[in-house]
């Protein structure tokens, strides 16, 4: 037996040296004081999550020095996750171009001169045959995208999703989408349709956010979330990085997130991919650092969460990537496109897998079928990791 002194409590407690809380002899040896990282990813291994962090607490995760960072978000992520598992997802505009919104960043505004033309919503079976060829190619996860503010007014479109959505959960898939605003009674319908999860992103800080967006308020965004988890849907939200925004601005979006009665499932970070012809097309792209920071300090602070590396994934090498999965990421987009801009090669997806040594997961559909697949897959995980 060991006795470690815990940095969060400054009790001494007995350890067996097997035990996941040996995070604590993980501190540098040059220094008597170990960074907030260390602090709190011992804290969520040891507690559990929890949805009272501070503004500052989150903050002082990101500052921490980044190899501090990358190797506590990694201690978090191996003890909530399978960590060598990723999901495949597939992300499809089944309604492209033609918004009515002013999003910054996004070409399907019909307010910026993108090139982009618009189109109808998808056929049933244009829809069903590209999640078939996605499941085909490894995506255990297919999302569904259209282009609108909100589904007011948009009945006979809808009724076609919740189609949709049905037979898309009969191939065995988890199925999400992202409508735009939803309203109670059409989150009810959606799970009633069998809908794993809904996506409706923050962006951003609630700060920040009026310099992105004018036609939809921040609180419009959390009231379709809770619309979502009230209908016992999962909900999926995250936000953008390389907007313009300052740090601050990036931790306040994660409090946010974190904050909330209880966390999303699933937290996308995507960086921003310019394009020509949106007001933030002369934006600078986003270092792979900043993306380990957003990555490690989301799995500490909200540990079960699926992290999705998300948009701009294309702009970051395999050993770039390997960085973010080691920090916590257990997601990934896969298809020739993310709605409307490029995406990974899919060879280039299968050779990564390979290389890094990752485990395709597989889909969940609740509690019950989460254990179950973490049963199945922990063995293999343990005694691939040498």
């Amino acid at each position: 037996m060991l006795v470690i002194r815990s940095a969060f409590r400054g009790s001494t407690r007995p350890f067996s040296a097997s035990s996941s809380l040996l995070f604590t002899v993980a501190y540098s040896s040059s220094s008597s004081c170990p960074s907030a990282a260390a602090v709190h990813a011992g804290r969520t291994i040891g507690e559990g999550p929890r949805n009272d962090w501070s503004r500052d607490e989150i903050k002082t995760i990101y500052d921490s020095p980044v190899l501090d960072l990358l190797f506590h978000g990694a201690q978090v992520h191996r003890h909530a996750h399978n960590f060598r598992e990723v999901q495949q997802c597939t992300l499809l505009s089944i309604k492209t171009g033609g918004c009515s919104e002013d999003c910054s960043y996004c070409p399907q505004s019909s307010r910026y001169s993108t090139g982009l033309k618009a189109q109808k919503l998808m056929t049933k079976d244009d829809v069903l045959q590209a999640a078939q060829k996605a499941k085909e190619a490894g995506s255990t996860r297919f999302c569904m995208g259209a282009a609108w503010r909100d589904t007011i007014g948009r009945k006979t479109n809808f009724n076609q999703i919740l189609e949709y959505v049905k037979e898309i959960r009969e191939m065995g898939m988890e199925v999400c989408c992202t409508l735009g605003m939803l309203e109670k009674q059409q989150a009810l319908e959606l799970k009633n349709a069998g809908l794993t999860a809904y996506n409706h992103n923050l962006d951003t800080s609630r700060e920040y956010y009026p310099n992105i967006i004018t036609t939809r308020t921040y609180d419009e965004r959390l009231k379709t979330l809770e619309y979502v988890r009230d209908a016992g849907i999962n909900v999926c939200s995250g936000g953008i990085i390389g907007l313009g925004e300052a740090e601050e601005d990036r931790v306040g979006l994660l409090h946010t997130l974190a904050t909330l009665p209880t966390h999303p499932e699933s937290v996308p970070i995507n960086a921003l991919i310019a394009v020509t012809g949106t007001p933030l097309q002369d934006q600078k792209p986003v270092e792979i650092w900043e993306m380990i920071r957003m990555i490690a300090t989301a799995r500490i602070v909200m540990p079960k969460a699926m992290v999705r590396l998300s948009a701009g994934r294309v702009r970051f090498s395999m050993p770039e990537q390997a960085l973010c999965f080691l920090a916590g990421a257990n997601s990934i987009f896969t298809g020739e496109k993310l709605l409307t801009t490029p995406n990974n090669d899919f060879n280039a997806d299968q050779l990564m897998f390979k290389m890094l040594g990752l485990i395709p997961k597989a889909p969940s559909f609740g509690d019950d079928d989460a254990k179950n697949d973490a049963a199945d897959h922990c063995e293999e995980a343990i005694s691939s990791s040498g």
